[in-house]
């Protein structure tokens, strides 16, 4: 009877505090003055619905994610390299841009360094979940929700970024990439395809390892990139970055050979059908948020990053083409020409 009173009250309305499985309060607050202990997480939710603005919690300005006009006026602001990361839903969007940002917090990155950032706490968001405090048991990253891009913002210096550089990746719902499909004249609403000096594009490398999926995959990159080609969006010197994610399962699958085969022969479709709207596509293989320990975090994404800090490939410059024009003396009669005239 005891032993069911002590799981009854070991109970905690802090959703971090696992008091019931350590026995510890999370804070290391004693029992008797913790004023979460005793209540279920309902009690303090409610409570807290009440007071904050949003279900989501309090929104930091100056810290979340950029809409459009929030990343125009950092494009005006000096040398910027937009991004846009494209693919279907889940293929690691979001777990490549949280990737890169914790690359930071232990140093420079291929050289380049960290400057300062508008969107930490977006950042910061993003990375939670997939980090040791979160007390997950395997890293776990949120999907994008559907609605408008929304804009990750770093400054950085150093080796390939040179004095300073700007760089905005943008985060689309991977479920509008793939209506374009569908609908090629939806892509005018896509603002960081117009605009990016590079274009990602990820390749899920979990359904690239499914027998029954990955052929689905492959089509649905090409319809994807068909219809932005189609409908407007992709412009003269964009250059082009296929990714390869979740490296850390094709790594520890028996279909590695196969699978890294099936990316290889996607990049040379894709180069066949799309090299003239492409003049560089270069492939990549990452693995941003692997769930065990047998592929380091970030894997790939340096390579990644010091493509994505060169600049769009600019048009070809040609001179005008001049007539010729024979030299004037040569345009003369000959002179006995002249006096047989006469």
């Amino acid at each position: 009877m005891a032993e069911g009173k002590d799981k009854v009250d070991l109970i905690c309305a802090n959703l971090d505090c696992r008091i019931a499985e350590t026995g510890k309060c999370v804070e290391g607050i004693e029992t008797g003055k913790c004023p979460h202990f005793g209540h279920a997480p309902t009690d303090v939710s409610k409570a807290d619905s009440e007071n904050s603005e949003t279900s989501e919690g309090v929104r930091l300005p100056g810290a979340d994610t950029l809409v459009v006009a929030d990343a125009a006026g950092l494009l005006r602001a000096g040398d910027t390299r937009v991004i846009a990361i494209i693919g279907p839903s889940d293929a690691g969007k979001t777990s490549l841009i949280a990737s890169l940002y914790d690359l930071f917090q232990e140093g420079p990155v291929s050289e380049i360094e960290y400057a300062r950032s508008h969107t930490l706490h977006a950042f910061e968001l993003a990375c939670h979940d997939a980090r040791a405090a979160s007390r997950r048991n395997v890293p776990h990253i949120n999907r994008t929700p559907r609605g408008e891009v929304r804009f990750y913002h770093l400054d950085l210096g150093g080796g390939p970024a040179g004095t300073a550089i700007t760089l905005v990746m943008a985060d689309r719902a991977g479920e509008e990439y793939r209506g374009a499909a569908d609908d090629a004249s939806i892509v005018a609403a896509f603002p960081e395809v117009c605009r990016a000096d590079s274009l990602t594009v990820l390749v899920d490398g979990e359904r690239l390892l499914d027998a029954g999926a990955r052929h689905n995959l492959r089509s649905e990159i090409t319809m994807i990139l068909q219809a932005l080609v189609d409908g407007g969006a992709v412009q003269t010197g964009q250059r082009l970055a296929l990714v390869l994610t979740k490296m850390d399962l094709i790594q520890a699958s028996p279909n590695r050979e196969r699978t890294e085969g099936d990316f290889a022969d996607l990049r040379a479709n894709i180069a066949r059908l799309f090299g003239h709207a492409f003049p560089i596509i270069r492939a990549f293989k990452v693995a941003a948020s692997p769930k065990s320990d047998a592929v380091q975090r970030g894997a790939g994404v340096p390579d990644l990053l010091t493509f994505w800090l060169q600049p769009a490939v600019p048009p070809p410059t040609s001179s005008p083409a001049r007539p010729v024009f024979a030299r004037a003396i040569a345009r003369l009669r000959p002179l006995e020409e002249l006096g047989d005239a006469k």
